[in-house]
């Protein structure tokens, strides 16, 4: 049951009034790269194919309590949103569109072959931390926020991949990842599809020192990293006294490879996994068999990371090492999961010991989702609900709201971190944005939804666009796949040429026409 509209707006208002009366806040800003939607707190969600990996509930109730037992506490006092989309399931699209509020089929900005602003929509365009910055915080940061964790202060367009110039009084170039060689079933011919047990210890691992050196920064103040990549720009980060900051941190597992430190493995043995059977891969080629022309080259079944798996695994094994091969992968990412989450602990462990904790909003999220397995994909690049559903979570410590760890069910998108920040901070936007600020919605989780659908689009002419009821997909050939949500949350069933449902066919795709059309007003 929903708040009347007067209680909701009494609520607010308490929100914001809690927030004027404090000292402008600061923000530490967390990217997580490919992180799906596994974490612990949302494997019960409707369509949770970790629900499909472990069909026994006790089974699956106990994995997911070592899957992400840090972001799990944090998210019990935090406000998490488990109906949060990308609006591009690639890393470069999807984090330009959230830092700069631009919509990617406007700004033609649909792969990452170079850097944003060298593109002539993105050229001058004023990013998120560069507003925060033009009205008076200090933005630092680490890791991977824009597509690649490399800035140059000094360089040009072409080279400051982390916008170190406009974005970010200091931006430290950090190490990343961890190491790793590839296990048996890792194919020798997938490119980066590569997984297996790491080579380093947690805590000498890039991700780790990375979340290790910000932690240090905000309980210090200050703090230097000897984990500095390359030998270009500072290794130093210092906390003005007289400016709240804006600090952001990038963890890059579970981006593959998928090498994490080999007791992440240990909690994840491939003999729990028996949802991922021969019956089950043979029903998800089965459920290829609706898919349009337009949606079969994003599936892996003639070639992709999947295909390069089972190809392998049968060159070993034969037909029978298909089934170890998928276990293997998933164990890799799942322990990949893992090893983010404890990097993760070391961060907000730093952010609870900070002289400023009291008055910092955390701002966690997640790129885009990712497959493995379903539509036989292993990867994000589509626009089916695995590849576009993120992780996003809120801790705002100032406000007597929010902190009741129920989840926000209502469609948000990456993009509302722009607006919502600024509306936090006080700071106007610079100008039209797609993103809506969700300040409502943390006083309530039974709050109206600040947007009726929002839509996410891979490379030129494929968009999906999702309410809070149904999924409508539609390519660049023009072919669609239309889902029922509430009924079919795995998109199962596609429904788009079902002539019972070509009305509801018809209302989805004006309201994706209209969306290309204004993106900022319609929605």
């Amino acid at each position: 049951m929903r708040f009347p509209l007067t209680i909701i707006l009494l609520l607010a208002a308490l929100t914001l009034s809690v927030v004027a009366d404090s000292p402008r806040p600061n923000f530490l800003f967390v990217a997580v790269d490919d992180l799906n939607d596994f974490s612990g707190y949302a494997a019960e969600e409707a369509g949770n194919f970790l629900q499909v990996i472990y069909p026994d509930p006790e089974v699956r109730t106990e994995v997911a309590s070592r899957l992400t037992p840090n972001l799990d506490r944090m998210v019990r006092r935090s406000v998490p949103f488990t109906r949060a989309y990308c609006a591009s399931a690639l890393c470069g699209p999807s984090r330009t569109s959230l830092m700069t509020g631009v919509a990617p089929h406007v700004s033609g900005y649909y792969l990452h072959s170079k850097n944003f602003r060298t593109y002539d929509a993105l050229h001058d365009v004023v990013t998120l931390p560069q507003q925060l910055r033009a009205h008076g915080y200090f933005t630092a940061g680490a890791g991977k926020i824009y597509h690649r964790s490399l800035g140059d202060a000094n360089g040009t367009d072409e080279t400051d991949w982390a916008d170190a110039r406009h974005s970010w009084d200091t931006w430290v170039n950090h190490a990343q990842g961890a190491g790793g060689k590839p296990g048996r079933y890792a194919p020798p011919r997938g490119g980066n599809m590569q997984f297996g047990r790491g080579t380093q210890p947690l805590k000498k691992t890039g991700d780790w020192l990375t979340a290790d050196f910000i932690a240090r920064v905000l309980e210090r103040g200050s703090a230097r990293t000897s984990a500095r990549r390359g030998n270009l720009g500072p290794t130093r980060i210092s906390l003005p006294d007289d400016q709240p900051f804006f600090l952001a941190c990038g963890i890059f597992r579970p981006h593959l490879p998928f090498y994490a430190p080999p007791e992440f493995f240990d909690l994840f043995p491939t003999e729990e996994m028996t949802g991922l059977n021969r019956e089950n891969l043979d029903a998800i080629i089965a459920d290829l068999e609706d898919l349009p022309a337009g949606a079969e080259r994003f599936t892996d079944f003639r070639h992709g990371k999947l295909r390069a798996i089972m190809d392998h695994a049968n060159e070993i094994e034969g037909r029978a090492g298909e089934i170890p091969a998928w276990r293997a992968m998933v164990q890799s990412y799942l322990a990949s999961v893992a090893f983010a989450d404890a990097c993760l602990g070391r961060l907000f462990a730093g952010l609870e010991k900070s002289p400023r904790a009291d008055n910092t909003v955390l701002v966690l999220w997640s790129d885009h989702g990712y497959h493995v397995g379903p539509k036989y994909h292993v990867a994000k690049q589509a626009v089916w609900e695995k590849a576009n559903r993120v992780v996003l979570i809120i801790n705002d410590p100032r406000s007597k709201l929010g902190h009741d760890g129920e989840p926000r069910r209502q469609i948000v998108s990456l993009n509302d971190m722009y607006p919502t920040i600024c509306e936090l901070a006080g700071v106007p936007l610079p100008g039209p944005n797609i993103g809506r600020s969700l300040v409502p919605l943390l006083a309530s989780a039974d709050a109206d939804p600040v947007r009726r659908h929002f839509v996410f689009t891979y490379q030129e002419g494929n968009h999906g666009l999702r309410t809070a009821t149904h999924a409508y997909l539609r390519y660049r050939d023009g072919s669609a796949e239309f889902y029922d949500m509430v009924a079919d949350p795995r998109q199962l069933i596609n429904l788009a040429t079902e002539p019972s449902r070509a009305a509801d066919v018809a209302h989805h795709d004006a309201l994706l026409e209209a969306w290309l059309a204004d993106p900022v007003n319609n929605q």
